[in-house]
């Protein structure tokens, strides 16, 4: 009898620490994004830069088969920022200092995101941001001042 419990209680034990896996952390506090970077700066996006675009593999077609499913493509870009303000590290003001980010090019259509997913941002030229260099709290090491000026037509 004691076996009948056992077994399902250890399937659900380890279903619901898979699933906490995926689940996106909470924000680093200040202190930890302080702690885990080695530099962090207030500025100007300048100039950017980016890779090819490529398949993200975080979104999957609803149904097998789906007519008209296209994948998430991203690409890997770096925003030179004029440094306004240095909060750690090597960096003053007046240097430019790299943010690398992760760029949508084309969304996912037809099919369902994997979630968390990586972190993304939209960062365009003359935005002011705050950035830490930190791997560990990588979902809250990039914030946006200003909302990004339009692109022209």
């Amino acid at each position: 009898m004691k076996n009948k419990l056992i077994i399902p209680l250890i399937f659900t034990l380890f279903a619901i620490g898979a699933v906490s896996v995926y689940a996106i952390p909470p924000p680093c506090s200040q202190e930890d994004l302080l702690n885990s970077s080695d530099y962090a700066v207030e500025g100007t996006v300048i100039k950017i830069e980016c890779g090819k675009p490529y398949d993200s593999e975080e979104c999957r077609p609803a149904e097998e088969g789906s007519a008209g499913f296209m994948p998430e493509m991203v690409s890997k870009c770096t925003a030179t920022v004029k440094v306004d303000k240095n909060i750690k590290g090597k960096y003053g003001p007046g240097d430019l200092a790299p943010v690398p980010f992760l760029k949508v090019v084309e969304d996912c259509k037809n099919g369902s995101h994997i979630i968390p997913g990586s972190p993304k941002a939209d960062i365009r030229e003359n935005t002011q941001v705050r950035y830490y260099d930190s791997g560990l709290c990588r979902y809250s090491n990039l914030e946006t001042l200003t909302p990004s000026a339009p692109e022209p037509e």
